[in-house]
């Protein structure tokens, strides 16, 4: 199903003028246009149009600069060989940047930095290695101090 400009900007929460610019721009394409007799452009977009133009509004929405949004793109669209990132990656920010989880060698990259990888710790083994230590240490110390009571 295609749906036209008004449609497209009122379903993913962009104005129809902000459509036209990220088209003129390069930043998102329409699926497809066609010119009616007149000569008129109607420029129509498909559900993955759709889920890139929300993508794209939620970004801004959450602070993310047109800026680095057009860099990750520009990055995404040269490594990943897809005409519609926003559609079929995973990407994840911090505010400051944007990575992209890649799904084939389950590594994080930041898209601002050409691809760098990304070092990610999960607390939750923290966590748990270090609860397990401080028992162990509080162990060692009861036994510890167990054998200089049991010296005197």
């Amino acid at each position: 199903m295609d749906y036209n400009v008004e449609l497209a900007a009122c379903l993913s929460g962009c104005s129809p003028r902000q459509l036209r610019y990220w088209r003129d721009t390069g930043i998102i394409q329409p699926h497809k246009v066609e010119i009616s007799e007149n000569g008129r452009r109607n420029d129509l977009y498909d559900f993955r149009n759709l889920v890139e133009l929300r993508t794209l509004v939620s970004m801004l929405q959450n602070g993310i600069s047109l800026q680095k949004i057009r860099k990750t793109l520009a990055y995404l669209r040269e490594y990943t060989q897809l005409s519609s990132p926003l559609s079929n990656c995973k990407l994840v920010s911090d505010g400051s940047t944007i990575f992209e989880i890649c799904p084939n060698t389950e590594t994080i990259v930041d898209t601002l930095r050409d691809g760098q990888s990304v070092f990610c710790i999960a607390l939750d083994g923290i966590f748990e290695e270090l609860s397990a230590r401080i028992l162990e240490l509080n162990e060692e110390r009861c036994n510890f101090l167990n054998s200089l009571t049991a010296s005197l």
